[in-house]
C-alpha cells in the first residue's frame, strides 16, 4: 500500500488507522449501521428487525467490502444466514466497529531529501528499498528519458511510433540478441533475492508510484517530454534489465552500423564477382572509415586524472572526472547520492534509468572512467560448404548456421498494428553478419573466397555481475579492496582511474577484453582479415573460424565462461605521483612510465608508439606545468582542489598552439593587392586570429574561425582510425615515438600543398560563418551556447578535435554552435583530516529535462560562470544545504 507519510495515505478509501468490520449484536438495532452494512456490503432487502444471535463476527467475516472472507465463513454461507434470519421475527442489529487491522509491513521504505540544484539524497535499509527512493526521484526529474529508453531497449519503438518515428531494424535485432521477455528473464536476470534484481526492481516501483501520483496528463512537455503519450506505461525490473542490457552493448553489438551489418544478412545469395585484393582499396579504406567514426563515438570521449600524494600538495589523493557524453538522452548522466547505512554510501552520477552510481565517491575513495577502444568483438570467417551454403568447416567437420525468426509490431500509418518478421543466421561464434554498408564486396553469401563472416560480441549481459562490481567499487575504502573489486571485469567499455585519501592513484584498461593473444592474432588473422586489419588500425580483427585454436582463450584469473582476460593480465599503473587519460590506449596514462608489450586487442586508438590525440598531450603538458608550477594556477609546485579544477577550465586551444603561428606566417606572405577570392578570405580570416587569445572563453573572439579552419584540415589529412593528422607531409615535426607529447607540431610551410590547403581552409572557414550568419569576430559564448527555454547561455570550451580538454560537442547551424554534448558530469574530488571527502562537481546539462524545472538549467549557467557546486556527503552537510521537506515513502 503506497503512502506518503505527513501526507495522505494512498489506499482504497478506507481510513488507515482503522479497518471497518461488522458487529452482529442481539437487541441493538441502529439505523445508522444499517445504513452503513448497506453500504459496505451493496446488499439490500434485509429486515432491521430480526433477532437472531448475538456475538461478533469481526475477524471471522472480515470486511465485505474487500471481499475478505476466512474459507470458513464463505459468502454463500452468510446469505443463508441472513435469509434464515428474516423469518425469526426479531431484530438484528448490525453496526461497524473499528478494528485496528494489523497493515502488512511495507515491502520498500525511504527517505529521500534534495539539497541545492536538485540532488537527491537517498537513504534506505535495504537494497531494494534504495531503488525505490532513488526511482521515486528520479522519476520526478527524468521520467521521459528513461521511459524513452525502455521503449527502444524493450524492442517496441515502432509499435508505438511507427516506420517514421520508431527503428524496426533496432527492434528486430534486439529482440533477436536478447530473446523475448520470458527468453530475457531466464538467460540474463540475476537471481530474484539477489541485491542486483532488488534494487532494479525497487527503482521499477518507485518509477511507477511517480507516474501514477503524478498522471501522464501532467508529465512533461517539449522534446524530452512524453505528456499524454500512449508509449508512457507502468514498467517492470525486466524493462530495465533490458535497458541495461544495452549499454555494454554501445560499443559492438548494438553500434549502428554493427547492428545493422547483423539485419542485413539475409541468407544465401551467390553473385560474388571479385576479390577484396582486387577491389579498389581507397574505397575500402572509406568503408572502413565510417566504421571507425562510428567504434569511436564522437562526442563519447572523456578525460581524468588521478593525483597521488607526490603530486599533492596536501599528501591526499585528487581526482577529476570529466567524461563527456550526451546532454539528451539515456545516454546522459544524473547525479545522486544513495546511503545504506553501514553498507554502502556513494554519491555522484549514474546514467539515465542506472539504478546504481556508475562515476563517484565515497569517503575514502574516489573513481571515474573514459571511454576505451580496446576490442570488443572480433569477427570470424567461416569457410562455407559448397554443396549447402547454411553449413561451415569447423575442425574438419560440417557445423550447421540456424535460423531464427524475430517478430516485432509495427503501427501503421493508419494507426493499425502489424506484426514484422526477420529471420537472423547464427553460427556457434555468434550471429553472422553482412558489411555492405562499408563495401557492396561484404554483400553476397557467399563471399568471393566462398566464406561468411560472423562475429562474436564480449560484451553479452552478464546483469548480476555488472551491479556487483559497481557496488564493491563504491565500497571500496582504499585501493587494495578497489581493485579487488574490478576482478570481475564486467566494466563494459571504460578505462578506470582512482585516487584515495591515502595517497594513491591507479589507472587500469580493466574493462571486458577477449582473450585473443598476439600469438593467435599473428597465426590466426585470415587473408580478408589482414587486410581489413590493416586499413583499420587493427580495429577490425577477422580471425580464421575454422580452426578451435582461433576461439578465445582464457586466463586462470578470468571470470568463468567469459572468455575474457582476466585482472593480471591488464595495462596497469598504482602510483603515488599520477596517471591521466584521455581516451587514447594504456600506453601514456603514465607518460613517465609508458605500459607497453600488451596485445593489440587492448587498445587500437593511440596505441603503443603510435600518436596521440591532441587532448591526451595538452592533458598531460598542463600537468607537467603544475608540476613546476608554471601555469599561473598557483605559486607553489603540486595540486590542490582548485588548481585542479582550474586545469579543467583552462580552455587552451592546443591545436591552435601547434600550428597558427605558421598560418599568420603565410598570411603575412599573401600580397594582398593582388589576392584572389580565397586568399582575400584568408586574409579576414588571419586578421581575426591574429588578435585571438588562442582559447574557447566565452569572451575570446576568433574561436569560431580557428574551429572551421582547422575542421578543414582534419576533412582533408585525419585518420579515422587514429583520430589525429598523422600525415608526413602535413607538419613541419612530424611524430617520434620518443617525444609523443612534444610531436608533432607545426606546418611544413615549404610543401605547397600545404600552403594551398591552409589558403582553402581558412577561405572556407569565412564563407562557412558567412553562410551561418556568424561574425569572424563574434564573442565565442554569443555564438556557443547551450539552448534552455528561449534563452541562449554562454558555454565555454570547444570541440575536442581543437585540443579543448573541456570537450564540448556543438555542431555548426545558423546562428551559431547549439551545444549538446561533452563535458558532462564534472568531479574534483579530494580529502582533508576528518571524515567528509571534499567534492566539487558540476552538471553541465543540469539536473532536469522537465523545462518546468528549477534544476532544467541552473547547473548549466553555473558552469557558464565557471562555478562549481560543494557536494554536502555528510550528514551536517546535507542538512545545511537541504531545499524543500524530507519525504518518506513507503509501498
Amino acid at each position: 500500500m503506497p503512502s506518503l507519510r505527513g501526507g495522505t495515505p494512498v489506499s482504497d478509501g478506507i481510513p488507515k488507522q482503522g479497518r471497518p468490520a461488522f458487529n452482529w449484536a442481539v437487541g441493538r438495532h441502529s439505523p445508522q449501521a444499517e445504513r452503513r452494512f448497506q453500504a459496505g456490503s451493496r446488499s439490500e432487502g434485509v429486515p432491521p428487525s430480526i433477532r437472531l444471535l448475538e456475538g461478533t463476527l469481526n475477524q471471522e467475516v472480515g470486511t465485505l467490502i474487500h471481499g475478505s472472507f476466512p474459507k470458513r465463513w464463505p459468502l454463500t454461507f452468510l446469505l443463508a444466514l441472513l435469509l434464515a434470519c428474516a423469518g425469526c421475527g426479531g431484530d438484528v442489529t448490525l453496526s461497524w466497529t473499528s478494528v485496528a487491522t494489523p497493515e502488512p509491513e511495507p515491502t520498500y521504505q525511504a527517505t529521500i531529501r534534495r539539497t541545492e540544484y536538485g540532488i537527491p539524497h537517498i537513504e534506505a535499509e535495504d537494497w531494494g528499498s534504495l531503488g525505490y527512493g532513488y526511482g521515486y526521484a528520479y522519476a520526478q526529474d527524468n521520467f521521459c528519458t528513461a521511459m524513452r529508453g525502455i521503449v527502444a531497449a524493450t524492442s517496441r519503438s515502432a509499435e508505438f511510433f511507427g516506420e517514421a518515428g520508431g527503428d524496426p531494424v533496432t527492434d528486430l535485432v534486439l529482440r533477436f540478441l536478447f530473446g523475448d521477455r520470458e527468453a530475457f528473464e531466464a538467460n540474463f536476470l540475476p537471481d530474484a533475492d539477489s541485491a542486483a534484481h532488488r534494487v532494479v526492481e525497487g527503482f521499477a516501483f518507485g518509477m511507477n508510484r511517480h507516474l501514477r501520483e503524478r498522471g501522464v496528463e501532467n508529465l512533461p512537455e517539449g522534446d524530452s517530454g512524453c505528456r499524454d503519450a500512449d508509449w508512457v506505461f507502468e514498467i517492470d525490473a525486466t524493462d530495465l534489465w533490458m535497458l541495461l542490457g544495452r549499454i555494454p552493448l554501445k560499443g559492438s553489438s548494438d553500434e549502428g552500423i554493427v547492428r545493422r551489418a547483423i539485419f542485413n544478412t539475409t541468407g544465401p545469395s551467390p553473385g560474388a564477382t571479385s576479390t577484396f585484393e582486387e577491389a579498389d582499396q581507397s574505397e575500402l579504406a572509406e568503408g572502413l572509415g565510417r566504421l571507425a567514426r562510428a567504434l569511436s563515438r564522437p562526442g563519447h570521449g572523456s578525460n581524468a586524472l588521478a593525483v597521488g600524494s607526490d603530486l599533492s600538495q596536501s599528501g591526499k589523493g585528487l581526482l577529476l572526472a570529466n567524461p563527456h557524453r550526451s546532454w539528451t538522452g539515456d545516454g546522459s548522466f544524473y547525479q545522486v547520492h544513495l546511503t545504506l547505512p553501514g553498507e554502502y554510501d556513494v554519491a555522484g552520477a549514474a546514467l539515465q534509468g542506472l539504478p546504481w552510481i556508475g562515476i563517484g565517491f565515497n569517503a575514502d575513495l574516489a573513481w571515474t572512467h573514459t571511454t576505451s577502444f580496446a576490442t570488443r568483438f572480433t569477427l570470424y570467417e567461416l569457410e562455407l560448404n559448397p554443396d549447402n551454403l547454411l553449413q561451415y568447416r569447423y575442425e574438419g567437420e560440417w557445423r550447421d548456421i540456424t535460423t531464427e525468426d524475430v517478430t516485432i509490431q509495427v503501427k501503421g500509418q493508419d494507426g493499425m498494428l502489424e506484426e514484422r518478421t526477420h529471420t537472423f543466421y547464427r553460427s556457434h561464434f555468434g550471429p553472422v553478419i553482412n558489411l555492405k554498408e562499408l563495401n557492396g564486396l561484404f554483400d553476397p553469401w557467399p563471399l568471393a573466397n566462398g566464406s561468411v563472416l560472423a562475429l562474436r560480441d564480449a560484451n553479452e549481459p552478464r546483469a548480476a555481475t555488472f551491479f556487483d562490481q559497481y557496488r564493491a567499487m563504491g565500497q571500496a575504502s582504499n585501493l587494495d579492496e578497489f581493485t579487488e573489486a574490478l576482478k570481475s571485469i564486467a566494466i563494459p567499455v571504460f578505462h578506470t582511474l582512482a585516487a584515495d585519501r591515502h595517497g594513491e592513484a591507479f589507472y587500469g584498461e580493466v574493462a571486458v577484453v577477449p582473450h585473443v593473444t598476439q600469438a593467435q592474432l599473428d597465426g590466426c588473422l585470415t587473408r580478408i582479415g589482414r587486410l581489413l586489419a590493416g586499413l583499420s588500425n587493427n580495429a577490425a580483427l577477422v580471425l580464421n573460424g575454422s580452426e578451435a585454436n582461433c576461439e578465445w582463450g582464457e586466463d586462470a584469473d578470468s571470470p568463468p565462461g567469459t572468455n575474457l582476460y582476466g585482472y593480471e593480465a591488464r595495462p596497469k599503473v598504482r602510483t603515488r605521483d599520477y596517471v591521466g587519460n584521455s581516451n587514447d590506449s594504456y600506453w601514456l596514462s603514465d607518460p613517465n612510465n609508458p605500459l607497453t608489450g600488451f596485445p593489440l586487442v587492448f587498445g587500437w586508438l593511440g596505441g603503443e608508439g603510435q600518436q596521440q590525440m591532441l587532448r591526451t598531450r595538452i592533458g598531460h603538458l598542463m600537468v607537467e606545468e603544475r608540476r613546476n608550477a608554471a601555469d599561473g594556477l598557483d605559486s607553489a609546485p603540486g595540486f590542490t582542489l582548485e588548481s585542479l579544477k582550474g586545469l579543467m577550465f583552462t580552455n587552451r586551444v592546443f591545436a591552435a598552439e601547434l600550428t597558427l603561428d605558421d598560418a599568420l606566417d603565410l598570411c603575412a606572405a599573401l600580397p594582398a593587392d593582388t589576392a584572389d577570392e580565397d586568399e582575400r578570405r584568408a586574409l579576414a580570416a588571419c586578421a581575426v586570429l591574429a588578435g585571438w587569445d588562442r582559447k574557447a572563453e566565452i569572451d575570446s573572439r576568433g574561436t569560431q574561425v580557428f574551429r572551421e579552419f582547422w575542421r578543414r584540415i582534419r576533412r582533408e589529412l585525419a585518420d579515422d582510425f587514429t583520430n589525429v593528422v598523422d600525415s608526413n607531409r602535413f607538419w613541419a615535426q612530424d611524430f617520434d615515438p620518443a617525444d609523443p607529447l612534444g610531436t608533432p607540431h607545426g606546418i611544413d610551410l615549404d610543401e605547397p600543398r600545404n600552403r594551398e590547403l591552409v589558403v582553402a581552409a581558412l577561405s572556407g572557414a569565412v564563407l562557412a560563418l558567412e553562410d551561418a550568419g556568424v561574425a569572424l569576430d563574434a564573442p565565442w559564448g554569443d555564438v556557443h551556447f547551450a539552448p534552455r527555454n528561449n534563452l541562449r547561455i554562454p558555454i565555454h570550451g570547444g570541440d575536442d578535435d581543437l585540443g579543448v580538454y573541456g570537450a564540448i560537442s556543438a555542431p555548426l547551424g545558423d546562428g551559431g554552435y547549439a551545444a549538446r554534448g561533452g563535458n558532462s558530469h564534472l568531479q574534483a574530488v579530494t580529502w582533508g583530516d576528518d571524515e567528509c571527502p571534499i567534492a566539487d562537481t558540476l552538471l553541465v546539462p543540469s539536473q532536469s529535462t522537465d523545462p518546468e524545472s528549477p534544476h532544467y538549467a541552473d547547473q548549466t549557467e553555473l558552469y557558464s560562470r565557471k562555478e562549481w557546486v560543494r557536494f554536502p556527503y555528510c550528514e551536517d552537510q546535507i542538512s545545511a544545504a537541504q531545499i524543500g521537506e524530507t519525504v518518506e515513502i513507503e509501498e
